[in-house]
């Protein structure tokens, strides 16, 4: 009899652990979710990207888009969107910010923020620009983008960097005129040179170094035998900036082009002064004679 009851009470503890192990491994109870209002999702993705955590600001300005009771803070969370890949200052980032701006602007033209749109177009661009030995086309885009916010938006409280922002692409782009120029100089193709320095002169008359460029110019013209063009140039070096090195060069340069014209001149005075040879006579029949 106790060997049974003991058997008896070993098979109820088995199966009440059996039934508590079972329990235990059953389904959790979800705990409940506080649904958060278009306000509050809209201002946790802002505290999210003042840190630099992009991405998770990134997913409460989504759930904003979504929500049928954004209002007007849709088309914020919206902006908010590119402004997160902005941050991310990386190539593809920029890229794909400069899409999100675009198409933004392409449904909200007149928008209060649209200006701003098309200033962020422009700084993206400008972020990528390079050296003026480099690719020039994020310059290029820059300075078109900064151009569509100066006359899309004149008033626009953007404007004034825009615009100095939109010098130092001219700069770069001028540059790299230049440099082509310089390459041509060196390499002897004398037209194709001035032509790219004539280019930065009529095309970005407010590059910094115009004494430079017009200098390059004049090495140009007397390279390629145009004294009297280089002669003028020379002259305008001098008169921009008389103190500089450039300036004492161009004078240089003035003496040696005027006494190499003058031997040249004395080249063909002496070749009029000499006398004609005298012809052969040839008689009729002679034609095969030399």
């Amino acid at each position: 009899m106790l060997k049974r009851a003991w058997i008896l009470s070993s098979i109820v503890l088995l199966a009440a652990s059996l039934t508590a192990c079972h329990r235990q491994r059953g389904p959790r109870m979800a705990e409940p979710v506080e649904l958060m209002t278009v306000s509050e999702l809209y201002s946790k993705g802002e505290a999210f990207l003042k840190k630099g955590r992009t991405h998770t600001a990134r997913k409460y300005f989504e759930q904003v888009t979504l929500r049928e009771d954004a209002g007007e803070l849709k088309d914020k969370a919206t902006i908010a969107i590119a402004d997160s890949y902005f941050e991310e200052e990386t190539v593809d980032a920029y890229s794909e910010a400069i899409s999100r701006y675009n198409s933004f602007l392409v449904f909200h033209a007149m928008h209060p923020m649209a200006p701003y749109c098309q200033y962020r177009i422009g700084l993206c661009f400008f972020r990528e620009m390079d050296r003026p030995d480099r690719d020039v086309t994020p310059a290029r885009s820059a300075k078109e983008s900064f151009r569509r916010l100066i006359e899309n938006y004149p008033n626009s409280e953007y404007v004034a960097d825009a615009k100095e922002k939109s010098e130092e692409a001219d700069n770069i782009l001028a540059a790299h005129e230049i440099y082509i120029g310089d390459f041509y100089l060196r390499s002897g193709h004398f037209k194709s040179a001035k032509a790219r320095y004539q280019q930065v002169l009529d095309t970005y008359p407010n590059y910094w170094n115009i004494p430079l460029v017009t200098f390059r110019l004049a090495e140009a013209e007397k390279e390629d035998g145009e004294f009297e063009k280089a002669r003028v140039l020379y002259e305008k070096v001098i008169s921009l900036n008389p103190d500089s090195q450039m300036a004492r060069d161009a004078q240089k340069n003035i003496g040696t082009m005027g006494r190499k014209e003058a031997k040249e001149s004395r080249r063909e005075n002496q070749k009029l002064d000499e006398p004609l040879p005298k012809m052969k006579t040839r008689h009729w029949w002679q034609f095969w004679r030399r």
